[in-house]
C-alpha cells in the first residue's frame, strides 16, 4: 500500500527543505509546515433505518511563520510548489517579511524522517466496512427496542476518522504518523404521557481498527434503557448547596471542561486562568492528583505525536492538590516560558497548532464508591452527566442525565432536573475524596484551534459541597 503523501520519494524531502529554508532566508526565526490527507465516514441510523452515509475525503497544508512572540498562520489545499509556496509569502507578509533571491538561510536541512506510522499503513483498510458498519448501528436500535419501553425515538450514529499527518519545521522537526478514531453513539427518548427521558451514550477508541466488530450492541442498549427507565418517571430534584457524588468515566467532563482548560498555555496567553502565577502552590484539595497524557492503549484522546511533530508524553498537571504544569505547545512555550508537553493539537490543516487536553483524568484514591456515597447524609449521586457551558475563567453549569438522591449514606430514589453551577477555583478545593474505580470516556473538545477527539475520566469522587439547581 502506498505510503501517505509518498514519503519516500526524495522530491518530498527536497520541496519542503526548500520551503523552509526560503522562509527562514527571509528572516523568519521558525517555520512550520504541517501536511495532512483524511478519509472519513459518518453514518446515522434512526429508528430502523440508515437515513445518512457521508463519506469525506480531504488533503491541506497549514503554514505557520514565527517571529519573536508573534506569528502568521495560512492554510491552503493547494500543495504544489507554487501553492505552498503562496501561503508562505501571505504567513511571510503577515509579519512584515518578504522572500528574496538574495537573503541566506541559516536552515541546516531536515534529518531522517521520524516516522511513527511503519505499522499502521494498513489500518485504513482494516477498518469496518460501510455494510459492517450500518449492520451494527441496526443491530443498536433494534436492541434499544428490545429492551425499551415508551420510546418515541431510537437513534444510532458511527463516524471513523483516519488521518495522515507530516509535520516539518525548519528547528528540525520531521515527523509523520497516521491516526483512525472511531466513535458509535446509541439516543434514545422515552416519553409516557408528560413524563419524559433523553439519553445517550458515547463509546470511542483510537488505533484499533476492529473496535466496532467486537462491540457489544446488547448490553450498550440495556445499559441506556435501564438509565431511561429510572429517569422516566422521577421527580425533579430540589435546588440548594449539597455534598455530590460523581460518578466515574463521563463525569470527568466537569474537570475537563472547569479546569483543564484553564492549565492549557492559551488561557495563560490571554489573561483568563486564576491559576496563572500559581504553580507549586496548591489549588485543589489534597485528595486530588490530575494528569493529561496521550500514551494510554485505545483511548480516545491518545497521540504519537502531537501536530507539531513533537512525541506523546505523561503530563502532571496537579499532584496531591498542588499544581505542577501547564500543558504547552511551541506557541505557549514561546510567549509564556511553560516548556512543551507534546500538546499541541488542531483539527485539521485549517488550523494553527494550540496547547489542548489528550486524555485529562483525576487519578484513583484510595477510597471505594460505596464509601463516598455512605459519608453523605443528604446529597445527590451523579451517575450520568450530560451537556454544559463553561465560561472563559472556568464557571460552568453541567446538566446531569441520570441522578439519585442521598439519603442516611444509601442510595434513594432517582431524581432529574439536575444541574450542578460552580466555578473551578471553588470547586477544586472541596474534591475531598477519589474512589479507586478510575475509568475514561471519549469525547471532543472545541477550542481555539478547532474539535478535536479526547478523552475525559476520573474515578468516583465527593464535591464536599456544590450549588445544584432544580425545581
Amino acid at each position: 500500500m502506498p505510503v501517505a503523501f509518498d514519503l519516500h520519494e526524495a522530491s518530498w524531502h527536497g520541496r519542503l527543505e526548500s520551503l523552509l529554508s526560503q522562509g527562514q532566508a527571509a528572516g523568519a526565526d521558525l517555520v512550520e509546515l504541517f501536511i495532512e490527507r483524511t478519509d472519513n465516514l459518518g453514518v446515522l441510523a434512526e429508528q430502523d433505518t440508515i437515513t445518512n452515509v457521508s463519506p469525506a475525503f480531504g488533503m491541506g497544508a497549514g503554514l505557520r511563520v514565527f517571529l519573536g512572540h508573534r506569528d502568521g498562520f495560512v492554510s491552503t489545499n493547494d500543495l504544489s510548489d507554487a501553492g505552498l509556496l503562496a501561503a508562505l509569502d501571505q504567513a511571510l507578509a503577515m509579519l512584515g517579511l518578504q522572500r528574496s533571491v538574495q537573503s541566506l538561510s541559516h536552515f541546516n536541512g531536515l534529518p531522517a524522517l521520524r516516522d511513527f506510522a511503519s505499522e499502521k499503513r494498513d489500518w485504513l483498510a482494516q477498518s469496518p466496512t460501510l455494510a459492517e458498519t450500518t449492520e451494527a448501528l441496526l443491530r443498536g436500535t433494534d436492541q434499544l427496542q428490545r429492551h425499551g419501553q415508551h420510546l418515541q425515538s431510537r437513534r444510532g450514529s458511527y463516524a471513523r476518522n483516519w488521518q495522515a499527518v507530516l509535520v516539518a519545521a525548519s528547528d528540525g522537526t520531521f515527523a509523520h504518523d497516521i491516526r483512525l478514531h472511531q466513535t458509535l453513539g446509541l439516543n434514545l427518548l422515552a416519553a409516557d404521557g408528560e413524563h419524559r427521558a433523553s439519553v445517550g451514550r458515547r463509546y470511542g477508541t483510537t488505533d484499533r481498527p476492529d473496535d466496532l466488530r467486537h462491540w457489544d450492541a446488547e448490553a450498550a442498549a440495556l445499559d441506556l434503557c435501564q438509565s431511561a427507565g429510572s429517569m422516566l418517571y422521577a421527580d425533579y430534584v430540589e435546588a440548594g448547596q449539597f455534598p455530590v457524588v460523581l460518578a466515574n468515566r463521563f463525569g470527568g467532563v466537569i474537570f475537563h471542561e472547569a479546569c483543564g482548560h484553564l492549565l492549557e498555555t492559551t488561557q495563560v496567553e490571554r489573561g483568563t486562568t486564576p491559576f496563572a502565577d500559581q504553580v507549586q502552590q496548591p489549588i485543589a484539595h489534597e485528595a486530588v492528583t490530575a494528569i493529561d497524557e496521550g500514551l494510554t492503549g485505545g483511548a480516545f484522546g491518545s497521540i504519537a505525536m502531537d501536530d507539531e511533530g513533537m512525541a506523546s508524553q505523561r503530563t502532571v498537571l496537579i499532584e496531591n492538590g498542588v499544581l505542577k504544569r501547564f500543558l504547552s505547545d511551541r506557541a505557549g512555550e514561546l510567549r509564556t516560558g511553560h516548556p512543551r508537553t507534546g500538546s499541541g493539537r488542531r483539527q485539521n490543516h485549517a488550523f494553527a497548532a494550540a496547547s489542548r487536553m489528550r486524555n485529562t483524568f483525576i487519578a484513583a484514591g484510595p477510597h471505594s464508591p460505596e464509601q463516598l456515597i455512605a459519608s453523605i447524609d443528604h446529597g445527590l449521586y451523579c451517575k450520568s452527566m450530560g451537556g454544559g457551558s463553561v465560561g472563559p475563567t472556568g464557571q460552568f453549569n453541567f446538566a446531569v442525565e441520570e441522578g439519585y438522591r442521598i439519603e442516611n449514606g444509601q442510595l434513594s430514589s432517582p431524581v432529574k432536573g439536575a444541574t450542578l453551577i460552580g466555578e473551578a477555583k471553588e470547586v477544586m478545593p472541596r474534591i475531598s475524596m477519589c474512589a479507586n474505580d478510575l475509568e475514561l470516556a471519549a469525547g471532543f473538545c472545541g477550542s481555539v484551534s478547532g474539535s478535536i477527539f479526547v478523552t475525559v475520566g476520573q474515578p468516583h469522587i465527593k464535591v464536599d459541597s456544590i450549588t445544584v439547581g432544580g425545581r
